[in-house]
C-alpha cells in the first residue's frame, strides 16, 4: 500500500537476526571442520558443577602485548612485550629465576630471495641483552604464499601483522622458561588464547614447550577470552553451551566436559567450556593438552578448574582469572608509549635516507592516519 510506513533499514537488521536465532536447539553439537576434530553431541549429564577448591596448586600464567611503532607496506617494527605472573596459595608473587616481563622489537622487511621468491622476514631485537635467552633463536620467514599468514584466499596480509606474530611465538619461548623454571610437578600452566598453533613453526615451538612440561609434571592448559566455534545447526558453541549450563546451575560456577577435541597429530587439545564465578555473564573456552587430559580422572580434572575457579574471584573481572588479568597488565603496549619511541626510533635512522627512502615508504599507509587527526 503506498500510504503504508516503511520499515528503517535497521529494523530489518534486526527483523533478519531475530527471525533466525531467537532459539537454540538442544539437539546439536560441536561442528567439525576436519577428521581430525572429534565432537559429541550436547547432553545434560555432561554439565557438571565446580566444586570447592580443597587442593591449592601453583598456577604460571602467560600473555603478551604488541604494538606497531613504523609501519609501511614493505616494512614494520613494532615493540612487544610478554609477561608471567605466579601464583602460590592463590597469591600473586614474583618468579625467582624468570623476569616478570621481557621487551623486545620486531621488525619486519619483505624481501626477495635468489629464486625471485618474496618473504616476510622478521628479526627479535631485546631491549636488554639478558632477554635474548627467552626468545626465539631463529628469525621467522614466511613466503609471501603462505596459506597460514593470509587473511584472505587472494590477499596479502598487512605487515604490521608480523608484529602479531613475532610476540606470538616468544609467548611460547618465554613460557617454556617460565615452566621450567618456576613451576612444579603438579604446577598448573595457563597461556591467554587456546593451545592451537596456526602459523608455520608454530607447532614445533608449542611442541617444545609441551614436551618440557610432561617431563616436568606441568599441566599445560589455555584459557580463550572469545570463541569462534560454532554447532552443527549453526549457532554459536559457546553460547548454546552457556545457555543449556545455565539452565540446570544458574546460581552456580559449572563446566561442561565433553565436547569438542582437536586431534591432529602435533596440535592436540580437550575442549572445556567453564563458568568460573557464580555471577559471571561468560563462559570460556578452556584447553588441557589432550595427552595430560585422557590420562586424567574427573577429579582431577576438577582439580584444575577448581584452581582457576579459586583464581576468578577479582571483583573487576569475576569469573576471569586474576592471574591472565596481571599478565596482561604487565605486558600490555599503550598507544601513549608508541609515539615517544617512534620519535626516537626515527632520529635513529640516517636524516638523508629517512627522506629519500623511508618516509615515502611511511606515507604509503598513513593518509587515513591524517583524516583521523583533521576529524578531532
Amino acid at each position: 500500500m503506498s500510504g503504508e510506513k516503511r520499515k528503517s533499514p535497521l529494523k530489518e537488521c534486526v527483523e533478519f537476526i531475530e527471525d533466525h536465532k531467537l532459539r537454540y536447539q538442544k539437539e546439536d553439537g560441536a561442528y567439525a571442520f576436519s577428521p581430525e576434530e572429534e565432537t559429541f553431541e550436547i547432553q545434560d549429564d555432561k554439565i557438571f558443577e565446580i566444586p570447592k577448591c580443597e587442593n591449592a596448586k601453583d598456577i604460571g600464567f602467560v600473555d603478551g602485548g604488541n604494538g606497531p611503532i613504523l609501519r609501511s607496506t614493505d616494512f614494520n617494527i613494532s615493540l612487544n612485550r610478554v609477561a608471567g605472573a605466579l601464583f602460590t596459595n592463590n597469591e600473586w608473587c614474583d618468579p625467582t629465576k624468570t623476569p616478570v616481563k621481557i621487551e623486545f622489537y620486531s621488525a619486519t622487511v619483505l624481501d626477495l630471495l635468489d629464486d625471485n621468491t618474496l618473504v616476510y622476514n622478521t628479526r627479535f631485537f631485546p631491549t636488554e641483552p639478558e632477554f635474548s635467552e627467552y626468545l626465539p633463536q631463529d628469525e621467522l620467514k614466511f613466503p609471501v604464499s603462505d596459506p597460514t599468514i593470509r587473511e584472505r584466499l587472494f590477499s596479502m596480509p598487512n605487515i604490521e601483522v608480523f608484529g602479531g606474530i613475532a610476540m606470538r611465538f616468544a609467548e611460547w619461548t618465554y613460557a617454556t622458561k617460565f615452566i621450567s623454571n618456576e613451576l612444579e610437578e603438579g604446577s598448573i600452566f595457563v597461556r591467554d588464547g587456546s593451545l592451537q598453533t596456526g602459523y608455520t613453526g608454530e607447532t614445533e615451538i608449542a611442541e617444545n614447550l609441551y614436551k618440557i612440561a610432561i617431563k616436568k609434571g606441568v599441566i599445560v592448559t589455555g584459557l580463550s577470552k572469545t570463541c569462534r566455534l560454532i554447532t552443527q545447526n549453526g549457532n554459536s558453541l559457546n553460547s548454546l553451551i552457556h545457555y543449556i549450563c545455565n539452565k540446570k546451575f544458574p546460581d552456580s560456577a559449572w563446566y561442561y566436559h565433553p565436547i569438542y577435541r582437536i586431534t591432529k597429530a602435533q596440535e592436540k587439545a580437550d575442549l572445556y567450556f567453564v563458568k568460573l564465578h557464580k555471577n559471571s555473564l561468560y563462559s570460556f573456552r578452556f584447553d588441557i593438552l589432550l595427552d595430560q587430559a585422557k590420562k586424567m580422572t574427573q577429579d582431577q580434572q576438577e582439580i584444575i578448574i577448581s584452581n582457576l575457579t579459586n583464581n576468578s574471584n577479582d571483583l573487576s573481572y569475576p569469573g576471569y582469572p586474576y592471574g591472565l588479568i596481571k599478565a596482561d597488565q604487565l605486558a600490555a603496549v599503550s598507544i601513549k608509549e608508541l609515539e615517544p619511541q617512534k620519535v626516537q626510533l626515527i632520529a635513529e635512522f640516517d636524516q638523508k635516507d629517512y627522506k629519500e627512502f623511508i618516509l615515502p615508504r611511511l606515507r604509503s599507509v598513513n593518509a587515513h592516519d591524517l583524516l583521523n587527526i583533521i576529524r578531532k
